[in-house]
């Protein structure tokens, strides 16, 4: 019995034994588990540090030199995108187009119909007009007036206005009587003849004041003057932009005579009465 027991209280201590060793291992195991998994964190918090410092170093760049990089790259793409645009070829003009703007361009050098108009009103406002008792109603320009040979006198006509001041001048133009009785056929009733200027200005004068060919110069009674419309002064002749170039000459009836101020210019027309 006691041997028994001796027995028995060995199996028990080796069990004790075997149920400590195994206690031992498995908080051996369970150590080992936690110190791997504590290495591991603590790997995982210096990756975390390690990222956050990166992170921390990125947000630290100035905001200048962000601005200025985004500012460059946005050039850039705008740079390329003109130049690639600057390389697509230009569109080709139908040739249909292309005539008709040559007719376009072609229209437009000719001049417009207002313009027309213009050009004919100036050469309307520089021609002598003739109207009245008359077969003929004339409407002359100068080169007509000019060719009008048979009529045409030149010489020096002597003046005296009304401050006593005097001139000689020399005018070319056509006798006013020959143009009147030749080429307008005045009216053998006629009676008074008006000479009127752009300006309103006008001289009077009767029939037999424009039929006397002998109007003289007080200082050469020798000399005879018939009246003229003078298109020239002086060898020079009158501007047309300064009005219808045309412009009655008078002689002197008698020494003494003030017939300057009987000279009317840019006559614009003559009204027979």
């Amino acid at each position: 019995m006691p041997s028994k027991s001796k027995r028995i209280l060995a199996l028990i201590l080796l069990l004790g034994i075997l149920m400590l060793g195994g206690c031992t291992s498995k908080e051996n195991t369970e150590q080992s588990v936690d110190v791997s998994t504590q290495t591991e964190n603590t790997k995982s918090k210096d990756e975390d540090i390690k990222v956050s410092k990166e992170d921390n170093s990125a947000s630290n760049i100035p905001e200048e030199e962000i601005s200025q990089e985004l500012a460059s790259n946005v050039n850039k793409e705008d740079s390329e995108e003109k130049l690639e645009s600057s390389k697509e070829p230009k569109p080709i003009q139908a040739p249909e187009k292309q005539e008709n703007n040559d007719i376009a361009k072609t229209n437009s050098a000719e001049p417009s119909l207002a313009e027309a108009h213009k050009v004919e009103e100036k050469v309307e406002a520089n021609t002598l007009k003739i109207q009245g008792n008359i077969a003929n109603k004339l409407n002359l320009t100068l080169a007509e007036l000019k060719s009008m040979n048979d009529i045409i006198f030149e010489d020096e006509f002597y003046s005296l206005n009304s401050f006593g001041t005097t001139g000689h001048t020399s005018f070319k133009g056509v006798k006013l009587w020959s143009l009147l009785e030749q080429k307008a056929k005045i009216s053998p009733n006629a009676s008074k003849i008006t000479l009127i200027a752009t300006d309103g200005y006008s001289m009077e004068f009767t029939v037999n004041q424009v039929k006397k060919l002998d109007y003289i110069d007080e200082t050469n009674p020798e000399k005879k003057f018939p009246m003229i419309i003078a298109w020239e002064e002086k060898g020079i002749e009158y501007d047309v932009a300064d009005g219808p170039p045309y412009k009655l000459i008078v002689g002197q009836k008698e020494a003494g005579d003030v017939n300057k101020p009987q000279w009317v210019s840019n006559i614009d027309r003559i009204i027979v009465e």
